[in-house]
């Protein structure tokens, strides 16, 4: 499916803004979107202005596709999640745009997370957007609008996005060409398509789940060989906070379906019926790892070193 398509159901609004600004040409010099998981929608706008096989991104072209990597020739990308956007970002900007364009297209700038800039990158932008050059268009997200100067959304075509919904996103995600697994998965440890897009087609994540898998049947039938294949398994190929969090997440939905085994309820990973069947464990200590590991994940986003917090984990598990 489409990511326009997607758009046009989830975010209703702002695709109807995008098509009429499009169809009449006349797009504002510069967007601002409010809301959680505004990624995808800020870099579908930026592919819109230079795709010339439709009157939105057709999310195909080879042009589509390089904003997508961010190797697109007259396209600046900052992320202030990443770290704060400061003043010479905002200069660097300006000094690029006042050359000749390579591609011969628009001049795009993304800056998601535009909160998390300094007052004087503010001010700088501020300055930018209250002198607009023809061909150059700005984009910027934000989940504070409060944090943003009213003298900048005064300038930008502001659009609060809308929240997802888990049932919109499972019917998103069943038509995707993933397992029940990890439409499941996807769905439960995530609230938009957003999120679940960089997954969804990523080696990583089906790693991920053989590795919960074979921790679940470590833990309880190969308890000797859990630390061992931990450390050469899934920290040897997955070292960083992100994976390893995500991991722990997914290990968490893996022990609450023993409980739905247990009720009859519906499982998160179907797949692992048959090993769940075999496990016989009383709900007070599944309550006490799924405490465990809850912990070790809040640990992990404090900065704590990833191999020990593991370790200690496994030990105590």
């Amino acid at each position: 499916m489409i990511y326009k398509d997607i758009l046009k159901q989830q975010q209703p609004i702002l695709y109807q803004i995008l098509l009429q600004s499009f169809q009449n040409q006349k797009i504002p010099h510069a967007f601002l979107l409010v809301g959680k998981n505004a990624s995808l929608p800020a870099h579908f706008i930026a592919k819109s202005l230079i795709c010339e096989d439709d009157i939105l991104a057709c999310d195909q072209c080879n042009e589509c596709r390089r904003i997508d990597e961010h190797n697109y020739g007259d396209f600046i990308y900052y992320n202030g999640q990443d770290g704060t956007i400061k003043k010479p970002q905002i200069e660097y900007i300006q000094d690029q745009f006042s050359k000749s364009a390579l591609e011969g297209k628009a001049k795009i700038y993304l800056m998601e997370n535009i909160e998390n800039s300094t007052s004087e990158a503010m001010n700088s932008l501020l300055k930018m957007l209250e002198e607009p050059t023809a061909g150059i268009y700005a984009i910027f997200t934000c989940q504070n609008l409060n944090r943003v100067l009213p003298t900048i959304q005064s300038r930008c075509q502001v659009i609060q996005l809308l929240p997802s919904s888990q049932k919109m996103l499972r019917e998103e995600l069943k038509k995707e060409d993933i397992s029940q697994d990890d439409v499941n998965i996807l769905a439960e440890l995530f609230t938009s398509y957003d999120e679940c897009k960089e997954y969804i087609e990523s080696e990583s994540f089906e790693k991920l789940k053989e590795e919960v898998y074979h921790f679940i049947d470590d833990l309880y039938f190969h308890r000797d060989n859990l630390i061992i294949n931990v450390q050469t398994h899934l920290l040897k190929e997955f070292s960083d906070k992100k994976n390893i969090q995500f991991f722990l997440n997914m290990l968490v939905l893996a022990l609450r379906d023993l409980f739905h085994v247990k009720h009859s309820m519906n499982l998160t990973y179907p797949s692992f019926k048959s090993l769940y069947d075999r496990i016989n464990d009383q709900e007070e200590n599944i309550i006490q790892k799924i405490d465990l590991i809850l912990n070790t994940e809040y640990l992990l986003s404090t900065n704590a070193n990833v191999m020990l917090l593991m370790d200690s984990m496994m030990y105590r598990i």
